[in-house]
């Protein structure tokens, strides 16, 4: 075995007038092929933790960046790999996150690369080392 993958599914909501996230689902794709739902607690692998720890620093920087932007958020959907070597060292971080507008709201092209680059400003993925590959999509969903 030369690398081990995480992945990790989430799913929230974000009513207005507040958008404040709601319905934060987090899910974990465990060896026998099931997703997990994940709780987080002390008894709660250290590493997975962490992993979803980078997971929701992503999502915090979406949901607070779209409420800068003004983007009416309605709902955030997103898939989350993160392949480490068979040390556990993190080598690739994957984040294809996938976002619901309000029917009569709109985000440009712009508005989504900012989000996009301000996502990478999480300070847990600022932590990463410069050589861990980071790729991290947003798009809207019809």
């Amino acid at each position: 075995m030369s690398e081990r993958t995480f992945r990790f599914r989430l799913r929230s909501s974000h009513r207005p007038p507040e958008r404040s996230t709601t319905d934060l689902v987090v899910e974990f794709l465990s060896d026998s092929g099931l997703w997990e739902p994940q709780q987080l607690s002390l008894s709660m692998p250290g590493f997975r933790i962490y992993l979803i720890s980078l997971l929701l620093c992503q999502h915090f920087y979406l949901v607070a960046n779209a409420r800068e932007k003004g983007i009416a958020l309605q709902q955030v959907q997103a898939d989350f790999k993160v392949t480490t070597s068979t040390d556990w060292i993190i080598e690739h971080v994957d984040g294809d996150f996938r976002i619901r507008l309000d029917q009569d709201a709109s985000a440009n092209e712009e508005a989504i690369s900012y989000m996009q680059e301000r996502m990478k400003l999480c300070p847990i993925s600022k932590n990463l080392p410069d050589s861990v590959g980071k790729t991290i999509n947003v798009t809207t969903m019809a």
